[in-house]
């Protein structure tokens, strides 16, 4: 049950700010991060993308041509920057336009510059202008009703049980247990959360805090809205471009969750600086699935969230020994198929603002759901069928778990495919679906 492209697009179309665009800075100083840190910027643009324009570098840096213009210049004092005359034809609109180089000195600091910190792209916010926004962007300031939870869950079967309970629990602002058996719809239901939020908000590139670069931004977790806006001199309408104006981020990590994922850090050959996963969910939710499926101990998991959850900031280390606090301003969900009370101490508990339990659906809900999957994978039911689907369910003591009939009805499609056989979900055929998707016991895959 993902949504379409078609229903993704329409509703970024029908997502507004919820906090006013950050201006765009006309000066040095408006910047808020040091010159020489936008000067090292500079160099390392033009050692990566060598003889661009002033259209492109301004478009690489974020900022106004002016400023751009002003930062060659003194970059160009200082011997690293060199111009030329563009060697396009005769014929090509921008024939005879200026271009801009690293000279030798200048290529040999912006390796330096490299060295210091490989962060490339938009020119980095400081972190007071990043602590501001996300405050302004707080999911509280505008609450949800239960028709906004309504909308947000319309495809999720059996989910009139749980509007009442998680329409509340997104007003709080405060973390969410979401527990029962594996299959039963849990990390399906918490992304489906902030489609109740009618809102879009910024996402910095990149943060600078402390001497230091850290980049935020991340096409695998933040989906813009639009298209980015052209750079030009006029300024109205437009907002500062080193901010992405995007969806409420969703960010789900499950088993793989390492610590050092809650740290800033950088991959191991790749020397920029990234955002943990908690400052690039801010704003939006943070789904810890499979709770107790971490290397870590669940108890060293569970005490990283006591303060952030407690006082709505979070503290990092970062490379260079400092230490930063940042605000913690999103809707932190654990889901578990494990029983809460073993798996966490009553005192961490105590600190979860709800604890929401899923159960398996009920039979018409269930067979609903069958109906439905089977009609979007062009397949018929046969009559008799679900009468050999309940039967299966008690033998095998097997609860109407939601992630049943999406599995079988695709394995049954995969059989009649093999079998060039009429596009039927037959009794027979449903048996055998069954018998390849569970274990011997009768119950692998449904408590998978």
């Amino acid at each position: 049950m993902e949504t379409s492209s078609e229903e993704t697009q329409e509703k970024a179309t029908t997502l507004k700010p919820q906090a006013l665009a950050p201006s765009v800075p006309t000066s040095i100083d408006l910047l808020q991060v040091p010159r020489a840190v936008l000067e090292n910027l500079l160099l390392k643009q033009l050692a990566a993308f060598p003889k661009s324009d002033l259209l492109q570098v301004t478009k690489l840096m974020g900022i106004n041509s002016h400023l751009v213009e002003e930062l060659i210049a003194t970059l160009r004092k200082k011997s690293l920057v060199e111009v030329f005359q563009s060697d396009a034809s005769p014929s090509h609109t921008h024939a005879g336009r200026v271009v801009y180089a690293l000279s030798d000195m200048g290529s040999q600091e912006a390796d330096v510059a490299f060295k210091k910190d490989a962060y490339i792209g938009p020119a980095p916010v400081s972190l007071q202008q990043y602590n501001e926004m996300v405050q302004a962007q707080d999911v509280r300031a505008n609450l949800v009703t239960r028709s906004d939870v309504t909308a947000a869950l319309n495809e999720v079967y059996g989910a009139e049980r749980l509007i009442s309970l998680l329409g509340p629990a997104i007003n709080s602002g405060r973390a969410l247990l979401l527990y029962g058996d594996a299959g039963t719809g849990k990390t399906f239901v918490a992304t489906r959360l902030l489609n109740s939020l009618n809102t879009s908000v910024y996402i910095p590139y990149a943060v600078y805090a402390a001497g230091n670069i850290i980049k935020v931004y991340s096409p695998q977790h933040h989906r813009k809205v639009h298209q980015e806006q052209s750079q030009s001199i006029i300024f109205k309408g437009q907002y500062d471009q080193r901010w992405a104006l995007c969806e409420r981020p969703s960010i789900q990590v499950g088993g793989e969750l390492t610590m050092d994922m809650l740290e800033v850090n950088h991959s191991e050959h790749n020397r920029v600086w990234m955002a943990p996963l908690q400052m690039m969910a801010n704003n939006g939710i943070f789904i810890i699935d499979d709770l107790g499926r971490q290397p870590m101990p669940v108890a060293t998991l569970l005490n990283r969230w006591i303060v952030p959850m407690e006082y709505f900031f979070d503290h990092l280390n970062l490379p260079n020994g400092q230490q930063i606090t940042i605000p913690f301003i999103l809707t932190l969900a654990f889901s578990t198929n494990l029983d809460p009370e073993k798996i966490s101490d009553p005192a961490f508990l105590r600190r979860l603002g709800y604890k929401i339990q899923f159960q398996p659906l009920l039979e018409q809900e269930y067979t609903a759901l069958w109906d439905k999957l089977a009609q979007g994978r062009q397949l018929e039911i046969a009559s008799t069928s679900f009468d050999t689907l309940l039967s299966l369910h008690r033998q095998h003591e097997v609860g109407f778990y939601p992630c049943l009939p999406k599995d079988i009805v695709g394995i049954s499609r995969d059989i009649i495919a093999f079998e060039q056989t009429e596009p039927v979900i037959t009794s027979e055929i449903l048996s055998r679906a069954w018998e390849v998707y569970f274990t011997a016991d009768g119950k692998g895959g449904g408590k998978r």
